[in-house]
């Protein structure tokens, strides 16, 4: 046992054990229902909130590693997505105000705009279960260091998936 050295085996962070919980946002009861059931399918521990109110206060207290945030800009649920978007970013806390997002919206005009705000992903409807699910994944494995980077392409246009 002389010159041997013994290493200990380091515990996997607390949230990366089980599967990643992923709070979707969506002022749609049925469609944040749907959403919900074909995300935990996938393998996520999926929660679902239909109002700002509701979305701020399941951040805070779950910490999600992914949100999803598809909120229509009528209705009582105060505001479009990239209203919770602004909410999330401008939190107090930095653990909401860190939180990975994946923004969905009827209008491609917005993509700029949202990657400026701090979406990490950005879905327009319609669009497919695989593709959420795809961005889902990519947002979560991103590593936090290249983010921001990640945002600045998606600005400029450029592909980010290709540049690797």
């Amino acid at each position: 046992m002389a010159g041997r050295v013994l290493r200990r085996r380091a515990k996997s962070p607390p949230d990366r054990r089980g599967p990643a919980p992923v709070l979707i946002a969506n002022d749609n009861a049925k469609a944040c229902t749907l959403f919900q059931r074909m995300i935990a399918a996938a393998g996520y521990q999926a929660a679902g909130v239909t109002t700002f109110d509701s979305a701020l206060r399941q951040l805070s207290q779950t910490l999600p590693r992914c949100v999803v945030i598809d909120m229509a800009s009528k209705g009582d649920s105060g505001g479009s997505s990239l209203n919770l978007l602004a909410l999330i970013r401008g939190s107090e806390d930095p653990r909401v105000s860190s939180a990975r997002v994946v923004l969905c919206t009827t209008s491609a005009k917005n993509r700029a705009f949202s990657f400026e705000s701090g979406a990490d992903a950005f879905l327009v409807h319609p669009f497919h279960l695989d593709e959420l699910l795809a961005e889902i994944a990519n947002v979560i494995a991103r590593p936090q260091k290249d983010r921001a980077q990640y945002r600045r392409d998606a600005i400029a246009g450029v592909d980010p998936i290709r540049t690797r």
